[in-house]
């Protein structure tokens, strides 16, 4: 990758650094790339670790303070980090042969803790919005992540303000993405942020092509599911798969006959069905279903007293409770009346066997309600069914189909930036830090990514359905980087000290499985210890 070349041509040297910038910002990488230490554990991590391998060996683990780090953040921050990525994308994707014809796009929020004052040059600033992690209370950037559709390795990365939306991003990102990639007409992949009409048109224009999923809010969507919910059409098979997050069932994929286009632009739509999402939109009413019924039920026992002792509250009540769960439609329900016995002692004091009662009526309300068989029957033949909105109509529907199912690789990005790398909270005191550090989280995203495609590109071309990196030697048939490097954790090397002076040394022999990686990776075993 020439990483260490690029970050000394982008940083400026200063005549006093006691120790280079790009020695520390290295640092920062390997650690990120491995997991996450908070700066003040830094210097520890720095001391454990044999510093010969990485061609340290001369730098005091004592001069790695959290202030040094942060520093070089400062440094870091200063520098052209737009063009140190686009200089950085380019490099690994001639040096590794990365795909860019086909590039993803989505959003998370990271969230943070403290103030946070202040914005940066880039009108960066930490905001309260939309939070992705469901912490609203909590200030947060959004990083929007763009990908290879080859081994999913990140091409681009920007870090924006709390409170922006992804439907404002899609613009600046394509046209960052036309400098990267060494075709302009490269497909864009992007979920229905992505699909306005401003953004589509802007990107078409000047030659692009796009791929989205269609919000329920186009009219087209509507026109289209109306239909459906009146009658069945008919439909061909496209595609069969294993189910991802159950391998022993099949999902297929069917889609709607016809030519199907929007309103304005014309745009083509592919009408998809799928198996498994019949199965989870069922659900997912069912549940609601249940949950309507079981807060009415409730209701119905709060009748009659307080608030509800007319018709009218208790109809409204009722109806708030059936929006809130979105089942408006599919239930019917009515406030009827009943007469209601009940005894009145005729004379004062403590009731006794000569006491005498009386029996009077009177009335009360009670609510009763059923599900609208025919509104949900209706319901069920949109069960499944989604809208792929593609502006390349040579593009065939399972193209579109295939290409869009490939999104979820950046959500495991997102989880691996989160979990592996920790990425949240954010723990900084200055937000430029924040927004420089951003950029390292980018290139240890980049440096997993292409470990993990190298090692699933060898085991597919060598045949090998797995890797025996897991607890007792279980074989991981598509292993991850952070899985890979837990095996070569306890790798170490020992020294016999004598009066401060080093008598002999000794290291760890390799096992199979990583001398097994190393060759995946094309990594020569004597160049492990070559430099102790």
């Amino acid at each position: 990758m020439g990483l260490r070349a690029l970050l000394d041509a982008a940083i400026q040297a200063h005549g006093n650094d006691q120790v280079p910038v790009v020695d520390t910002l290295m640092l920062l990488i390997y650690n990120l790339a491995l997991g996450k230490d908070p700066l003040y554990e830094l210097a520890e991590w720095v001391e454990s670790i044999d510093r010969r391998v990485i061609g340290y060996q001369a730098l005091e683990p004592e001069r790695f303070s959290d202030d040094r780090f942060a520093r070089s953040l400062d440094r870091l921050y200063q520098a052209d980090r737009a063009s140190l990525m686009t200089e950085l994308v380019l490099a690994f994707s001639r040096a590794f042969n990365v795909d860019l014809s086909r590039i993803h796009n989505d959003s998370t929020t990271v969230k943070a803790y403290g103030a946070y004052p202040g914005k940066t040059g880039t009108g960066f600033e930490l905001k309260q919005g939309h939070s992705k992690d469901h912490r609203p209370d909590l200030k947060q950037l959004l990083f929007s992540l763009s990908l290879s559709a080859d081994g999913a390795v990140p091409v681009h990365h920007k870090v924006y303000a709390g409170n922006c939306t992804d439907d404002k991003t899609h613009i600046e990102t394509w046209n960052t993405l036309c400098r990267i990639t060494p075709d302009p007409h490269f497909l864009y992949v992007a979920d229905s942020k992505l699909c306005t009409d401003e953004q589509l048109h802007y990107i078409v224009r000047h030659g692009g092509r796009t791929i989205t999923i269609m919000p329920e809010s186009w009219a087209e969507v509507t026109a289209f599911k109306s239909h459906l919910r009146a009658g069945r059409r008919p439909k061909r098979e496209i595609w069969r798969r294993p189910r991802p997050e159950a391998e022993h069932e099949i999902e297929y994929f069917s889609v709607f006959n016809g030519e199907h286009f929007t309103r304005k632009r014309g745009y083509r739509i592919h009408w998809i069905y799928s198996s498994a999402k019949r199965r989870r939109d069922r659900l997912a009413r069912e549940k609601r279903l249940a949950k309507s019924e079981q807060a009415l039920l409730e209701l119905n026992t709060k009748l009659n007293r307080r608030h509800l002792k007319d018709k009218e509250a208790i109809e409204a009540a009722a109806t708030a409770l059936v929006r809130q769960h979105q089942m408006s439609e599919f239930i019917a329900f009515e406030v009827n009346t009943a007469l209601e016995t009940y005894q009145v002692q005729l004379s004062k004091g403590r009731p006794g066997k000569h006491t005498r009662y009386e029996s009077r009526e009177r009335s009360i309300y009670i609510l009763s309600w059923r599900r609208r068989s025919s509104a949900l029957k209706a319901e069920a033949r949109v069960d499944g069914v989604f809208p792929l909105l593609s502006t390349d109509a040579s593009l065939s529907a399972k193209s579109v189909l295939q290409a869009y199912k490939y999104q979820p690789r950046i959500e495991k990005r997102f989880s691996q930036f989160k979990s592996i790398h920790n990425a949240a909270p954010l723990l900084f005191k200055k937000v430029h830090r924040v927004e420089a550090n951003m950029l390292l989280f980018f290139i240890a995203l980049v440096i997993q990514s292409l470990i993990e495609r190298e090692v699933r590109n060898r085991m597919d071309d060598e045949g090998q359905s797995g890797l025996a990196i897991y607890p007792e030697d279980r074989d991981a048939p598509r292993p991850t980087t952070s899985k890979i490097f837990d095996r070569f954790e306890r790798l170490s090397t020992y020294s016999l000290m004598e009066n401060g002076h080093v008598v002999e040394e000794f290291k760890d022999e390799l096992t199979d499985t990583q001398k097994i990686i190393l060759r995946y990776l094309g990594i020569d075993e004597s160049k492990v210890w070559s430099s102790i």
